[in-house]
């Protein structure tokens, strides 16, 4: 595996993109703790976006996913999502879709958005209770259907929660009848917001239910299932899990790609691996202070990744047979979980050779109501 990370083209293949740290949502699962009354700071200038974005483009970048924060409530999205658009990159846009209406959607289809993903954390109750707003649910509802109208792609992205668990099946149902083009289900990570809230967060033991879940999800084929990587890894299911239609590459997990394939842009300009890394551990610089392509190019930054070795491994990772091309999974769960880039128990191989139970996957695949918030 090192000769694959030493010989890999080290590009921001895919970048995300915080625009506005400002939100019109306090979600509990928030890992960025968006509106606690505190701001990154003075955001990037239009101007700075720009420079911004011809750096990218020069580095080999292929998509820009704008984000959040809310990315809608930045006044000045469209001028930024055409200028990206204007210099060949694929943009999309994720969006919590409370503000979208037929104006707004059409606006996005004019700026050349050429996808654009919505938060869906479960049915109406629950969904209402996680993003705290009793109408959250059917404004996002209204967002999908007046972006199809505008003949756009859209994703619905589900934070698996101990909440919205065992109406997995039920969501399953709900997405595949409004003819969503894909359904991203991922977890979320004690960090932020989720970190005051346990109670939601998934344990270890849960993985093998809601793996057995998403791979006959998959072969029911009602809606295009798509993985987050921090499910997983190096179980029976890791073929079915990471085999997707547009994946290029191995079907199985070769370890996380936040600074070699991936790059994110905080909204003040702090650059990380991944914008999910919610600690100033992870900043490798800020582009008000050097260029994006000095950072990137920078020896030394994103240490987690590029110069990974089999000893940086601990806890149950240290040793593992799987350990060298894995190095510990997903970091972000793995920082959450234990403090550790490479120390990670959200490991569905971890957990069947532990010998945790299999557990809740007929509760999973019921539509029975969520308990109650």
């Amino acid at each position: 595996m090192r000769e694959i990370l030493d010989h890999i083209h080290l590009r921001p293949k895919y970048c995300v993109w915080e625009i506005t740290f400002i939100c019109n949502m306090r979600c509990l699962h928030c890992a960025s703790q968006v509106n606690e009354g505190w701001t990154r700071g003075e955001e990037l200038s239009l101007g700075e976006i720009r420079s911004v974005g011809l750096d990218l483009a020069a580095l080999g970048c292929e998509k820009v996913i704008l984000s959040g924060g809310e990315a809608l409530l930045r006044p000045d999205w469209r001028l930024i999502a055409q200028y990206l658009v204007s210099l060949g990159l694929k943009v999309s846009l994720i969006s919590n879709g409370f503000i979208i209406d037929g104006a707004i959607a059409r606006q996005i289809k004019d700026a050349g958005i050429c996808r654009v993903a919505l938060s869906l954390d479960g049915l109406a109750p629950t969904h209402n209770y996680i993003r705290q707003h009793p109408h959250s649910f059917h404004r996002v509802c209204r967002a999908f259907d007046v972006l199809k109208e505008q003949g756009l792609p859209v994703n619905f992205v589900t934070h698996i929660n101990r909440l919205n668990l065992p109406e997995l099946g039920a969501l399953e149902e709900f997405i595949s009848a409004r003819r969503a083009d894909v359904w991203r289900l991922q977890l979320g990570s004690p960090l932020g917001r989720m970190e005051s809230h346990p109670e939601l967060l998934i344990q270890p033991e849960d993985l093998p239910g809601i793996a057995d879940f998403i791979v006959a999800a998959k072969n029911r084929r009602q809606v295009a299932v798509s993985v987050g990587d921090n499910i997983g890894y190096f179980s029976a299911h890791e073929f079915e899990l990471r085999n997707t239609p547009n994946r290029q590459g191995l079907n199985f997990w070769c370890g996380c790609s936040a600074g070699c394939l991936n790059v994110g842009i905080e909204s003040q300009g702090n650059v990380k691996g991944c914008l999910s890394l919610q600690s100033d551990r992870f900043v490798e610089g800020n582009v008000r202070r050097q260029s994006l392509g000095e950072i990137w190019q920078k020896k030394g930054n994103f240490s987690y990744t590029r110069d990974f070795q089999p000893e940086d491994l601990h806890g149950y990772c240290d040793g593992c047979e799987f350990g060298e091309i894995c190095r510990g999974g997903c970091v972000f769960m793995a920082y959450g979980a234990t403090g550790s880039p490479h120390n990670n128990p959200y490991c569905l191989h971890r957990v069947m050779q532990e010998g945790q139970p299999r557990i809740l996957p007929e509760k999973i695949h019921s539509s029975e109501s969520n308990p109650k918030p």
